[in-house]
Formats: structure tokens, sequence, C-alpha cells
């Protein structure tokens, strides 16, 4: 018995809306007939190559049309796809092509370099710039469409997706052809996908944000797709082709508010602005509100593990009824999902009762099979049929999550323990402050110290002295940073993501 994949909705989008824009890039468009036309002659030219059922390919290439078509070939072929992120040093890009087992990988001419050390067997394919100009990759679209085999039964596996690594090496979740349609199938029903929406990707698509990058194969609606996050072009591609929903990290969005209100566009198709990935301050989400006036909000919560199946959701109409009656379940990730089952457990692995601070673990057909090559940590992560996150929340009496944070981020000072979220809240509402990240260090009297680095609004010239008056008005006082540095930039992982280890890391070799 065959599987269905996201070649299979492919198919089908090429026999009903053949002519039908499936997705626009900066350079011009292709229709799914034409994608599919285009997929076949791809996996046609893989399988020449030597790739077979369950074998791992990787891909390393800014989001495009290379991106988008190795997506689908791979599920087409059988093969098991890997994305590799540019963003990552060439050390660790060699060390997960080894991890993989990759027997080919297609990268950017540019990228090429970090691949230097790596041995797949059958080499590496020049991809050209990824958009209009794919190099050595074209020569893949000279096979025989009809010189592949049908899709073999014993190739489950859709892709093995590596996390970021903000909370360590990078892990590799092996997710099945099944739970990736179950998750995107989800997805589509919760989050109110149309069949006529136009929606902008700009998250790179190497990691979890493939998901994004496909979410159209289900309804067959038109993705417009930029290369990398580049604010201008984001508002000025979402203008132009009158996108209506767009997915968003907190950066992005704080970058988004900064740019449409120095240069206003005409956003007025838009509709939805979906964010997630990382906690979002509500003074964020607020002004986000503000200057996308008319535009929805919903913020969703998932992971890596969970395949973007994605646990949790705070509605539009949820965001409304905070800001005209309680502003604090802004704080909120929302309540869980149709297809999702959400806990929180003590310490001893019990269920927790409602308002309680615990782990939060799920559970649904959307979880990983495990991680590739790690059986130790894989069973630490799945027990007795849940998916454990290592976020820290709690359940109110209504369902809604609140995240605390991050477990290994927990900071015990004085013999409090202290949730970096609840202070880096508090520091966004100050009217200069752009973004925070708060993190503990260690301290001879106290245990750990409470540190916050801040990066300030265009303009604004506050110190720390004042930030920090500004919490002696709203935070306990062990609550209080101990001490606060202004900077220019903070540091981002690969999808944006400020990376709280990262600036823990750099401040404590400064401190030495």
């Amino acid at each position: 018995m065959t599987r269905a994949t996201i070649s299979d909705f492919l198919r089908n989008h090429a026999v009903v809306r053949p002519d039908r824009a499936a997705y626009i890039y900066c350079h011009g468009d292709v229709t799914w007939g034409e994608l599919d036309r285009r997929v076949d002659k791809i996996t046609a030219g893989l399988y020449a190559r030597g790739i077979r059922a369950g074998d791992v390919v990787a891909v390393c290439v800014t989001d495009g049309p290379v991106q988008i078509e190795m997506l689908y070939a791979a599920a087409r072929l059988g093969a098991i796809r890997v994305g590799l992120n540019y963003r990552f040093a060439s050390a660790d890009i060699v060390k997960l092509i080894a991890h993989s087992g990759a027997r080919l990988v297609v990268a950017e001419t540019q990228f090429i370099p970090l691949l230097s050390g790596s041995q797949p067997d059958l080499g590496i394919v020049d991809g050209g710039n990824g958009q209009d100009q794919t190099g050595a990759y074209r020569t893949l679209l000279e096979s025989a469409a009809d010189a592949v085999p049908a899709y073999p039964a014993d190739a489950p596996f859709a892709q093995i997706c590596y996390t970021t690594g903000s909370t360590g090496n990078p892990k590799g979740a092996l997710w099945r052809h099944a739970a990736l349609l179950h998750a995107i199938a989800f997805t589509a029903l919760e989050l109110g996908f149309r069949e006529e929406d136009v929606f902008l990707h700009c998250l790179p698509a190497a990691g979890v944000p493939s998901i994004a990058a496909i979410w159209n194969c289900v309804l067959g609606f038109t993705t417009v797709v930029v290369p990398r996050f580049q604010t201008e072009l984001v508002l000025d591609m979402m203008a132009m082709h009158g996108c209506t929903t767009t997915l968003l990290v907190p950066t992005m969005l704080t970058e988004l508010c900064e740019a449409a209100e120095a240069r206003p566009r005409d956003l007025s198709r838009v509709r939805r602005i979906y964010y997630g990935s990382a906690p979002t301050t509500p003074a964020l989400i607020q002004r986000g509100m503000r200057i996308f006036q008319g535009v929805e909000f919903e913020q969703i919560y998932g992971s890596t593990e969970g395949i973007g199946g994605w646990y949790t959701k705070l509605t539009p109409a949820d965001h409304l009824h905070a800001l005209a009656h309680d502003e604090a379940l802004l704080a909120s990730c929302g309540r869980p999902m149709a297809h999702c089952q959400v806990q929180i457990i003590d310490d001893k692995g019990e269920p927790a009762p409602a308002g309680e601070i615990g782990e939060i673990r799920v559970r649904g057909d959307f979880v990983m099979d495990g991680y590739h090559h790690d059986e130790v940590l894989t069973r630490e992560t799945l027990r007795d049929g849940w998916l454990v996150t290592g976020d820290i929340g709690r359940l109110d009496k209504n369902g809604y999550l609140y995240i605390v944070d991050r477990k290994q981020f927990m900071i015990i000072t004085g013999g409090y323990n202290v949730y970096p979220v609840e202070i880096e809240n508090v520091i966004a509402q100050h009217p200069s402050v752009l973004e925070v990240s708060v993190f503990g260090v260690p301290d001879e009297k106290w245990g750990e110290a409470i540190h916050a680095a801040v990066v300030l609004r265009r303009g604004c010239a506050d110190d720390s002295e004042t930030i920090r008056a500004w919490c002696h008005e709203k935070l306990a006082r062990f609550k209080i940073p101990k001490s606060i540095e202004i900077r220019d930039q903070l540091i981002r992982g690969a999808t944006g993501k400020i990376q709280k280890r990262a600036e823990r890391d750099r401040f404590m070799a400064l401190s030495q």
C-alpha cells in the first residue's frame, strides 16, 4: 500500500487548477501545472544520479524555486529531505551532512564553500543562485519524466528536520509523511486558510518553516516566496501581490512595524498575520495591531518535534477580547487546537492542576518518530505517548496556555525561581525599548544574578538606570535585573529568533 505525500497533493492541483500560480518568486511565477511537470523531471534527474527511496538528499539554498521543487521531488521519489541552513557555521553544516547520511547535496554556488570537508558519495549539485539562475541544477530538468518507478510503500519518512540549536547542539527530528500531512491539513483547518489566499513566505525553509512553504498544497492557494527576510522587500512584495496572510517570528514583526511606520504601503488586502516560534511580548502585539489596523492577529505555538503541527492558538477573537477586557491574555499562546492534547506535568510527571507551573507536554498524530541516531534523547523526549517539550508553562481555568520559559533558562536567584519571560514582558513595555533578552549569570552572593540585554528604538537615548527604575515600579525586588546592558542588536538564530544562550555566552566571555 503506497502512502500519500505532498507530491500527490501537487498532482491533484495540477489537474484541478493547472493555470493558477502556485508560487510567485522575485523573478516570476510558476503555475501548479508547470510545477508538477518540473518536479517530475527533477525527480527523474535525482533517480538518474543514483538517489533511491529512503536515501537522504540535503539542500542548502535560499528560499526560491530550488528549495520548493526539492521538497516536492524528494517526496515524489521517496527520498528523505534534509534542509541545511546557510546561516550555520561550516563545521556544523558538515556535521549535519555526515549525521544525516546525505548521499547528495544541492547547494547554492555561494554556499558550496560551507560544505568543504563533507563527502556525500553522490556529490554536490551546484544550484546557482537558487532563483532564476540555477547552474548545474538545470541538468536535472533534462531527464525523461517517466524514468522513475512508483513510490514504494517502505519509504515512510519525509524529512530529517534539524533544530536551530537555540537550546544546544542541533537535533534531527524524524518526520513521517503521514504525520506531515496530518499537521498541514489541520493547520489549514485551524488557521482558516482559504483557496483565494495569497500567503507570503519569508521564514527560512531549511527547518520547520519548510512546512509553511508548502501550506498551499492543501487548498491550492498562491504562495509568494522571498529568498530571505528583508524588511523592505517583504512589505513591497506584500503590497505588490496583494498578500492576504503571512507568518512571522517576533523579531520580524518588530522590524516590519518599524518599517511600515516609517514608510506606509497599501496593505489593504492583508487580513491576518500569524506569529509565533518564540515568546512575543504583549507590548509588541499591541504595537503591531496599532500599526496594521484592521488586520487580524493570531499566535501559534509549536516546535520542530511537532512537525509544524502547532499545539495552541490565540485567535483573532482572543486578541480583540484582550484589548477590550483583559490585556494579560496577550501573554498567553492560546488554547489547544482540535488535533492536539496539552498537559502541564509536575516534577513527578503527574498532571498539574490549573494555574500550577510545570513542564508542557503534548500528544497527537503530528509528533515526530524520534531523533535521528539518538535513542537516549528520543526516550527522554517521547514518554508514555507524550512529547515532552522542555517548555515551562501553566494552563489557566479556561484552558489558555501561558509559556513561562524554556526549562533550562529558569533563573534561581537568592532561592527564588525567576522566569525571564516575565521580566522581558515588563521591560518591553518601556516606550524606548525595541527588543530585550533576559538571562541569569553566576553570582557569588545570589547564586545567579539577573541580566538584561536591551536594544533601544531609533532616536532613543535612555540609559540602563532609567530602565531599572521602570522595573522597580512593576516587578518584585528580587526580579529586578542586577545589570542592564544597552546593545546595538541582539544575536539571532537561523529563523531570526533571539538566541538567549548565545547572548549569555557572549556576556560571560566579556565578563571574564
